[in-house]
């Protein structure tokens, strides 16, 4: 109950804590059976786990603050890092949308800084573990972190992060053919060991055999069916587009604008879960971050005279309609990989980063 409340869990789970409530008649009679026993209803009070929130005092920040810096961070390793990556993702999107494509990752820069803003990224997906309150089971009618989400957000948030670094050294060791085919070889690698770890985490941890982390999310009862057959698809699709961003292989700044809506999604179900936000507020959010990798797609087209972006689009759509119609996904990635190592970088244009 101590872990419980360190939480800061939002009213609606302590409302549900009064259906796991249990009432112990030998207990009670032992604790309350003499009201001249102080000691025992002193005893009562202590291990009493109360059945609402604690009222918190002070303005609306103030409440905010006490709500997501709670004391299973208590030295706020995860804090830190979430606030640093947070900020180096506007600071990189700035770059990416405004100055360098690269988003300093590469020629231009001081692309060994920007390497190491890098590993923060890595730490903050590690670090969740720290938290033991994540429950094994989805909660049930809001979207909120569980622990197979938690795993697959650990692992292709460090896919995301190699394969961006991949790229990144690759400039930086003048992209020879040796080191192009090296990282290319690397990347296409960690594509294909988060694909395995991500179904063995699947296997060890999903409660729910008919439940899947995108196709079965919690949507606000006013969306149409229609409404959540649209989110669902662009969802969906979003993780081919992901996934070929870290295969590319050519700006290494698209793995990690990839990177930002695989990690703000935690961040958004903490919310909900503090009740900070809604479950409309965090689609229409989610929604905004996997637009946000586009916009840098689009400028990226621009400035190399490349098609690689569209090339990206095209494929990722057909993967993903072959997967509706019930392809299995290694039949579909494993090709796809072949397929990139063996035609190497004669469509791609790495040469402008």
């Amino acid at each position: 109950t101590k872990a419980f409340a360190a939480a800061g869990h939002s009213a609606e789970a302590y409302a549900m804590l009064k259906d796991f409530a249990i009432d112990d008649d030998d207990h009670h009679q032992h604790i309350h059976g003499s009201a001249n026993d102080g000691t025992a209803q002193a005893a009562a009070a202590s291990t009493a786990m109360p059945l609402q929130p604690p009222t918190l005092q002070g303005g609306r920040l103030v409440r905010m603050r006490r709500k997501l810096f709670t004391r299973e961070d208590p030295i706020g390793v995860h804090k830190y890092l979430g606030i640093f990556c947070l900020l180096n993702f506007i600071g990189r999107y700035r770059q990416m949308l405004f100055q360098d494509p690269a988003a300093g990752l590469g020629t231009a820069g001081m692309a060994w800084f920007s390497l190491a803003c890098l590993i923060p990224h890595a730490l903050l997906s590690a670090s969740s573990l720290m938290f033991h309150t994540v429950p094994k089971e989805r909660v049930v009618g809001k979207p909120m972190i569980w622990k197979e989400f938690r795993m697959h957000n650990i692992i292709f948030g460090l896919r995301s992060v190699l394969c961006s670094a991949a790229a990144a050294l690759a400039i930086r060791f003048g992209n020879t053919a040796m080191v192009r085919r090296v990282a290319v070889i690397f990347s296409s690698s960690c594509i294909l060991t988060s694909l395995v770890l991500a179904d063995a985490a699947t296997k060890k941890l999903r409660g729910k055999k008919h439940e899947s982390t995108t196709a079965t999310m919690p949507y606000p009862p006013e969306f149409s069916e229609a409404t959540r057959y649209r989110f669902k698809c662009f969802y969906a699709y979003a993780q081919f587009m992901a996934t070929l961003a870290c295969l590319s292989v050519c700006n290494p700044a698209w793995p990690l604008a990839v990177l930002f809506p695989i990690q703000i999604a935690s961040l958004l179900m903490t919310l909900v879960r503090k009740s900070l936000i809604s479950t409309r507020a965090y689609h229409y959010a989610y929604t905004a971050s996997l637009v946000a990798p586009w916009l840098v797609g689009i400028r990226h087209m621009k400035i190399a005279c490349s098609p690689d972006f569209a090339v990206m689009v095209t494929l990722g759509y057909a993967m993903y309609k072959l997967r509706c119609k019930g392809v299995r996904k290694y039949a579909l990635w494993i090709p796809a990989v072949a397929l990139r190592i063996a035609i190497g970088d004669s469509m791609i244009n790495y040469t402008a980063w």
